[in-house]
């Protein structure tokens, strides 16, 4: 990204930074200093670098801007554990995204954006309704990180891609930010600490399985006909292509692949579907996360849709933890501020 032809600083990776130096006759080792003044210490002055030698900093002055988005609105919804904030981000481009920070008890947790909207067309999720607009660059993402840190004065613990875009569509640039946020000399999440998220593009996904990041796999369904009508991505990348990935992988007690399944009423949620589960997956290589499906009553997108109802919820679950699956229920939180699983950007097709 450029800003009045200078570079924006954020889109910059360590090596990229590296090899600026070394062309510009300065020493390798002030990219690394740059970037722990942005990402540890919060200052995007270059003036401000004051370990920088003073022809440096006029020389990343001269070719690079620091700006960063704005937040210009948000959004609170305060609970018993804790509290949930959804922030509008307007990008220097003028185009904005949805983050949502959850603060439960000691842990605070961003969700953040890959895409501005998404061209997955999941039929459950309100930023599909949005279309695709365009991918994030590296440094879009890293900076509803800085900007929130900021906001809350405090650090982010753990990341989640589960905002609005597809990661494993936009795997480039994703792979980028993840090098700087998972850096303990930069942002300093650990892998363990990061979950990505995907409908299940798994010609990228051995990129991000290399690392120790968490993957999340929305299946939202126990037979393909089911799943591609909810979710066009299957007629690409069909279930048993998925089940033969995960039966491929070696049993991890402490990285399990997590089974994402939006409940949807008279859609997937029939007590048939847990035995087709059960039979699909084994105990020692996944676990579930059931998702209720969040639907705001002026949906447009979801008007055919509706949440299932408590009771074929927990018999789901109940299924499930019999079979030895560690299964939890995501009662989505910041739902009262459209902030929930699907949610983001969702106002805009309201008020369209």
């Amino acid at each position: 990204m450029e800003n009045k032809r200078k570079y924006w600083i954020f889109d910059k990776s360590q090596k990229e930074l590296e090899k600026y130096c070394i062309i510009s006759g300065f020493k390798k080792y002030g990219a690394t200093q740059v970037m722990k003044w942005i990402y540890r210490r919060k200052i995007f002055d270059f003036a401000e670098m004051t370990d920088l030698s003073k022809s440096l900093r006029k020389k990343l002055a001269n070719n690079f801007c620091a700006e960063t988005p704005k937040i210009v609105d948000t959004k609170y919804e305060e609970d018993s554990d804790g509290y949930s904030k959804k922030y509008l981000i307007k990008l220097l481009d003028g185009e904005t995204i949805e983050s949502v920070l959850i603060n439960y008890r000691n842990r605070k947790t961003l969700c953040v954006s890959s895409q501005i909207g998404c061209r997955m067309g999941c039929v459950y999720c309100e930023t599909s309704g949005l279309g695709f607009i365009r991918n994030l660059t590296s440094g879009e993402i890293i900076s509803q990180i800085l900007v929130i840190e900021n906001d809350i004065e405090n650090k982010i613990t753990n990341i989640v891609f589960m905002g609005m875009g597809e990661p494993l569509d936009n795997i480039v640039e994703v792979e980028k930010s993840l090098d700087i946020i998972s850096d303990a000399n930069f942002i300093a999440v650990a892998p363990r600490k990061i979950t990505i998220s995907t409908c299940g593009i798994l010609s990228t996904l051995p990129n991000i399985e290399n690392h120790k990041y968490k993957i999340a796999i929305s299946l939202n369904a126990a037979d393909n006909i089911t799943r591609s009508k909810i979710m066009p991505i299957n007629k690409k990348f069909p279930i048993e292509n998925i089940v033969r990935l995960i039966n491929n992988r070696k049993p991890s007690i402490h990285n399990k692949i997590t089974i994402e399944y939006v409940l949807i009423k008279d859609i997937n949620d029939h007590i048939e579907n847990t035995k087709k589960l059960i039979k699909m997956f084994s105990p020692s290589k996944v676990k579930f996360n059931l998702i209720p499906l969040n639907k705001e009553k002026k949906s447009i997108y979801l008007k055919d849709l509706e949440t299932s109802d408590s009771d074929t919820i927990t018999d789901f679950k109940s299924k499930l933890f019999k079979a030895g699956f560690t299964v939890t229920i995501r009662f989505s939180k910041a739902q009262s501020v459209n902030g929930g699983c699907g949610q983001l950007k969702a106002e805009k097709i309201y008020s369209q």
